[in-house]
């Protein structure tokens, strides 16, 4: 593997630098409060040097998203002592506390999750968990584990946004329900689709 050379070097210090400080002032002020101005003044770059890097403020978050949802997939992933369920419940806790933690950039990673640059970190990490359950017969084979990703993602999301509007709940505890559900259906008999 080549070393990058010093241009790729200092490219990747300057986006560095812009995110870093991009992140600590939404994380001090709320992502409203800040403005472009103010992360380039705090990052001593010009402000034609952040569009070169982040096209909105929000590509800065999608980073931030990508990044931290990257990481707990692959904690989910990488869990191989643990049962399917286990792991995606472990996995599932994380993303709450990342979501209760970093509640007003989870809030606008979760408005920027449309269009051709969506991060699917997320969904790849619970593809490869539910993918091995199928795989150790924890988990029905008879339907796509992409379908159940979708699914189970699905409730997340919505599970996160009714917890973020109406600023009351447990997150963590709704999502632990949401798995029981996910995992064990409502019924006691087989419906037919």
């Amino acid at each position: 593997m080549s070393e990058l050379s010093r241009r790729e070097r200092k490219k990747n210090e300057t986006r560095e630098k812009i995110f870093s400080n991009a992140m600590q002032l939404f994380r001090s002020q709320g992502f409203s409060a800040t403005s472009v101005e103010q992360i380039t003044q705090q990052a001593d770059v010009g402000k034609g040097t952040f569009y070169n890097y982040f096209p909105t403020k929000e590509a800065v978050i999608k980073e931030f998203s990508k990044r931290s949802w990257q990481d707990l997939a692959n904690r989910g992933r990488h869990k191989p002592s643990l049962g399917t369920r286990q792991r995606l419940s472990a996995l599932l806790q994380d993303w709450a506390e990342f979501m209760i933690r970093d509640r007003e950039i989870a809030w606008v990673t979760i408005r920027s999750r449309e269009g051709a640059d969506y991060d699917m970190s997320l969904h790849y990490g619970l593809l490869a968990i539910l993918t091995v359950g199928q795989q150790n017969g924890e988990i029905n084979s008879e339907y796509d584990p992409s379908f159940l990703a979708e699914s189970l993602e699905g409730m997340m999301v919505q599970h996160f946004i009714r917890w973020h509007v109406s600023g009351s709940g447990d997150l963590r505890e709704e999502l632990n329900h949401a798995l029981v559900v996910f995992f064990n259906g409502l019924s006691e008999k087989k419906w037919e689709a």
